[in-house]
């Protein structure tokens, strides 16, 4: 019920306000005309709309934020400031030259009475802007400062009601009649004058010691109190007398006045309400540049136009001349001073930090001058010094793994990859890298890296920070591109001298396949040399390593052709399997075939052999097929790719008992192969084994033959 009855308070006074702004000009419209400070002109509507629009901000930020004074005291302070107009138009109907009507002089000292409560009021809310409270305690002296004006400008007022008269309307209130009275609204006058002072100070302070938001909030009420000063200031010369008739010097400064007032409570809304709140950058930067180009147009015309002319007699065509040698001055520095004027805005925007046209600028130029590397480097540092985040770091994404490649500050270890695992890059980074902001690099859709960006809370996240971030990101996708394939390339490159080419080409599609362990049924084929250890007493070891590495790049060749994973030598032995890591369904028949075909490879080996005059040997081999845990195993900085189960022992030991030339396979092999020239030689007892094994022989020379 509270917060419907503020509301209805608040939103009350919108109607009233404008009801009173009507009456305002309908009593300035159709009032006398009168000389001096009590004069109706637009320049007092100007500065009565500003109340109105005071009151009405005051009012809208009161009903959404009315634990917030501020939106009270500017919807009151513009309340006063409208009665303070209307009273003074009423007082000048009633009056007129005269100061005989006691109606009117009523009016004059109401409208007097209010004068100083009014700017004492704004003078609080500016204080208190935008937080609700002081930059530190010690500002709240001003408060009580305007406070202790206030109660001496009351007594002041209250002296002066026998003086009532149109005197009450000039600048400061007071009448000879009343000299007492006077002294005492001269007095808080002079208070309030200083707390004016002390208010603008306080303002300086907190904007300099404000965060990122609240920094934001300031420049609203800054820029539209810059355009009231700026206007004020251009009237100054036509105030002096400087010119017989307003000039264009005076109507731009009156029209300065009038929007930076009547924008003062409008800055103080969208500051408060936060719509649209960093907007205000651009619109500064484009304020600046523009007025430095009018300065630039309106003293080069003056100089070139009047002065000269001026000094050498105005005449027709020589005044037509300067005119167009006035345009061409113009027009040859028009891009100079436009470009210097815009370089001066951004550095009274964004202080030493570049814009964010300049950062993107300079990220292109570096994108196209370094290397890769270099440029995530430089991206960076570029988004900390123009955002002020704490920490940077980009990430690239290879499979389903985000690894860090570059941060700033550079002190410090990057940190662990992150693992996706099927989720967003939201999910992912809020998990692994809390406190952190997320922005997605991508090339055609794309997800190929990411950047984190740690906000520090003196510095949020800006929407033109977010928008500054998105660019960078767009424009790092080319590169990302580049360092994505040129990693992909690398690895595959470190894998294949590792790993067996299908397992590599696994993990090079997901390197999550690293850590994949499953358990499969595949084929487990085992070759050995017979007669090895006599061969190497009699050769030399360079001429048995020679013999050896002919004899393993036959079978792995062998191997390769059948559809086998070479998985592992061990001296002149090989393993192979056939079925992992990917399953196939006819691993039995294609290990069979390819331990027929290295036997064969073989016999035509010993025939190159003995040719070289080379010593031939003979190969057994060992088959088994059954269930076994394929994956990569090891340590730090070795891995390597193999399989594990009884099944693959049982293989190593028939490989152990088989004799040279010949092939033992199992009946499970046996059968699922389909093979009909496997000879049954019944039950064997193996090494390490209780159990026996139903084993067969392979007849591969019937095949060759």
């Amino acid at each position: 019920m509270a917060g419907r009855t503020v509301r209805w308070l608040t939103w009350a006074v919108v109607p009233l306000t404008l009801l009173g702004f009507g009456v305002y000009l309908a009593l300035g419209l159709s009032g006398p005309r009168v000389s001096g400070p009590a004069a109706f002109s637009p320049d007092d509507a100007i500065w009565v709309l500003g109340q109105a629009a005071y009151a009405i901000v005051g009012a809208v930020v009161a009903s959404r934020r009315p634990e917030l004074p501020i939106g009270w005291i500017f919807c009151v302070a513009g309340l006063f400031g409208l009665v303070e107009g209307i009273a003074a138009r009423a007082a000048v109907h009633a009056l007129g030259d005269s100061s005989g009507s006691t109606d009117g002089g009523t009016a004059a000292w109401l409208s007097a009475a209010v004068w100083y409560p009014h700017n004492a009021l704004l003078m609080l809310g500016v204080l208190l802007f935008p937080s609700g409270h002081p930059p530190s305690r010690r500002w709240w002296a001003v408060a009580w400062a305007l406070g202790a004006g206030a109660a001496l400008f009351a007594v002041g007022i209250g002296l002066l009601w026998p003086a009532r008269g149109i005197e009450m309307l000039d600048a400061s209130p007071g009448s000879s009649r009343a000299p007492l009275g006077t002294a005492f609204t001269n007095v808080a006058l002079v208070i309030q004058a200083g707390c004016a002072a002390a208010t603008i100070v306080a303002l300086l302070v907190r904007l300099r010691r404000a965060p990122g938001e609240e920094r934001q909030q300031l420049k609203w009420l800054i820029y539209a109190g810059a355009l009231v000063a700026t206007g004020l200031l251009m009237l100054v010369p036509g105030q002096l007398e400087f010119g017989s008739s307003p000039g264009l010097l005076d109507l731009a400064g009156a029209a300065l006045t009038a929007v930076g007032g009547v924008g003062l409570p409008v800055a103080v809304g969208v500051a408060i309400l936060r719509y649209r709140l960093y907007d205000i950058d651009l619109l500064i930067s484009r304020t600046l540049v523009y007025g430095l180009l009018t300065v630039l147009v309106t003293v080069v015309y003056l100089a070139i136009v009047v002065g000269i002319g001026t000094l050498v007699g105005s005449r027709g065509n020589q005044d037509l001349f300067l005119s167009i040698v006035a345009t061409a001055v113009i027009a040859v520095a028009f891009q100079p001073v436009r470009e210097r004027s815009r370089r001066l805005a951004n550095r009274l925007v964004y202080g030493k930090r570049a814009s964010p046209y300049e950062i993107l600028s300079e990220f292109s130029r570096g994108m196209a001058g370094a290397s890769t590397d270099d440029s995530l480097q430089q991206m960076t540092r570029l988004v900390v010094e123009a955002t002020g985040a704490e920490r940077v770091i980009v990430w690239l994404r290879l499979g389903e793994l985000l690894q860090p490649q570059a941060r700033w500050p550079t002190g410090g270890a990057l940190p662990r990859s992150i693992a996706l695992d099927g989720r967003n890059l939201d999910e992912a980074i809020l998990q692994t890298q809390p406190g952190s902001r997320s922005f997605p690099v991508q090339h055609e859709d794309e997800l190929l890296g990411a950047l984190t960006v740690t906000i520090s809370p003196r510095e949020p996240l800006t929407s033109a920070s977010e928008k500054l971030i998105t660019d960078l990101a767009a424009q790092t996708g080319l590169g990302f591109r580049f360092q994505y394939l040129k990693e992909r390339a690398l690895f595959a490159r470190a894998l294949a001298s590792f790993l067996p080419p299908e397992v590599a080409d696994l993990v090079e599609a997901a390197p999550s396949a690293l850590a994949l362990r499953e358990e499969v049924e595949a084929t487990v084929l085992f070759s050995d040399i017979r007669g090895f250890s006599s061969l190497a007493e009699r050769l030399p070891p360079r001429e048995v390593a020679e013999v050896v590495e002919r004899h393993l790049a036959a079978m792995v060749e062998v191997v390769t052709s059948n559809g086998g994973v070479l998985d592992k030598f061990a001296g002149d032995a090989l393993m192979a399997v056939f079925g992992a890591p990917r399953p196939v369904p006819d691993h039995a028949r294609r290990a069979l075939a390819c331990a027929a075909a290295m036997q064969r490879r073989q016999v035509m080996l010993n025939v190159d052999a003995e040719r070289e005059g080379l010593p031939s040997f003979e190969i057994g081999i060992g088959v088994n097929t059954g269930m076994v845990i394929a994956g990569t195993l090891g340590g730090p900085g070795r891995l390597d790719y193999t399989v594990l189960g009884d099944a693959v022992n049982i293989a190593q030991r028939l490989q152990a008992t088989a004799a040279g030339g010949e092939v033992l396979a199992t009946a499970l092999t046996v059968r699922q192969s389909g093979a009909d020239r496997a000879e049954p030689i019944g039950l064997k007892q193996l090494k390490g084994r209780q159990e026996l094994v139903d084993t067969y022989r392979i007849r591969w020379k019937e095949e060759q033959s």
